[in-house]
């Protein structure tokens, strides 16, 4: 009896990871001027970037439940004993989670379990890196839930953006906090509390918003971490110059992966995003 793991679009995994360990990745769809793309599949990361710097309307859209019930049925079909974990964005930001929960009653099955992450991107992808870790290893399912929700719980995310603009369009920060950021030239760190996009702290310039990141992190490396990566829009050069400066501080293995469109959409072209695991206290 296996287990299968599948996901979403949006956990940023590393490219070739998916296909290699066998994980199912739903995609969400992103619109730029009204017209639909696949999340990962008809559009890349890179001509979504340049559409959108160039002005581009974006929006997303979850999957649907057929989607998420077509994918549950193709596993089940090839292993009707086995059992699925489905690892999702934030339930929070995303009505993804609410889909999958509907598609899997369409197919009436007591063999798919679902874990929110309250999380986005690496925060999604570390979940699922652990889970497919275990599934591997030969782990009961029950340990896999326990482990992945544990390390949910553990994993914070913090970025900083170019400008909030991409968030208040997308109704992830408010109207009014997007345009005092923008008056008084505020660089917040953010972070993900509960769920939801939230302040760490409001500098005002990027370098001393950067100064404030590398504090966090090296806060959280002292105290034990599991897994750090860091995530792009289109600005990989600044954000590799980041991790190799973090490897060099540190001495850690990191991970770098590029956001998709559907965060993309919310974040924009230019953002410096750490995810870090802590360890399991001993």
């Amino acid at each position: 009896m296996a287990i299968h793991i599948v996901t979403d679009s949006t956990a940023a995994l590393p490219e070739g990871y998916a296909e290699q360990h066998g994980v199912t990745v739903v995609p969400l769809k992103v619109s730029l001027d009204g017209e639909y793309f696949r999340d990962g599949i008809d559009i890349t990361n890179d001509e979504f970037y340049r559409r959108l710097v160039a002005g581009a309307k974006a929006g997303t859209t979850q999957p649907s439940p057929e989607e998420f019930a077509s994918a549950y049925r193709a596993i089940l079909d090839k292993d009707p004993e086995g059992d699925i974990i489905s690892i999702h964005i934030s339930s929070r930001m995303s009505g993804t989670l609410n889909s999958a929960l509907t598609g899997r009653n369409q197919v009436d099955t007591v063999h798919v379990r679902f874990v929110d992450t309250w999380n986005a991107a690496l925060g999604v992808g570390f979940p699922v890196m652990r889970a497919v870790e275990l599934a591997e290893a030969g782990a009961p399912l029950w340990q896999v839930m326990a482990e992945v929700e544990a390390l949910c719980l553990r994993t914070h995310t913090y970025f900083v953006l170019e400008s909030l603009k991409y968030l208040e369009r997308g109704g992830r920060i408010a109207k009014a906090a997007a345009i005092a950021a923008s008056i008084l030239k505020i660089k917040p760190v953010l972070t993900y509390i509960e769920g939801v996009v939230d302040v760490v702290d409001r500098p005002r310039t990027k370098k001393v918003a950067l100064e404030h990141l590398w504090a966090i992190i090296e806060k959280h490396v002292q105290s034990g971490v599991e897994y750090v990566g860091f995530q792009y829009g289109a600005n990989r050069g600044e954000v590799e110059e980041f991790q190799r400066a973090f490897t060099a501080r540190f001495n850690l293995p990191s991970i770098l992966t590029q956001l998709g469109p559907v965060v993309g959409t919310y974040s924009g072209p230019d953002m410096i995003g750490v995810v870090i695991t802590e360890k399991k206290a001993s």
